[in-house]
């Protein structure tokens, strides 16, 4: 079994700063509740390659699937608006 307070960080899937950002807080959550990915991924319902994927920052991972993880990790996901510059 893998050990859940190991900080190794992959390479990130995308250069989607959001996705790669995103990813990597869901990661650190479910690290910090110490779940290993197959645990979290039985739970939501999606393979542990599509977490792997998720927390890499990948892109085509459906959204609800994110939503899905998001929640089984006591995370609720949502939308500020953009400051404005200048």
């Amino acid at each position: 079994m893998s050990n859940p307070t190991r900080k190794k960080q992959g390479k990130p899937a995308s250069d989607n700063h959001t996705l790669v950002e995103l990813g990597q807080l869901l990661a650190q959550r479910r690290r910090d509740s110490g779940i290993v990915q197959q645990d979290l991924a039985k739970t939501v319902g999606v393979s542990r390659s599509t977490l792997h994927t998720i927390e890499h920052g990948g892109e085509g991972v459906r959204w609800e699937k994110v939503v899905a993880v998001a929640h089984a990790l006591n995370l609720d996901i949502e939308f500020v608006p953009q400051k404005s510059v200048g």
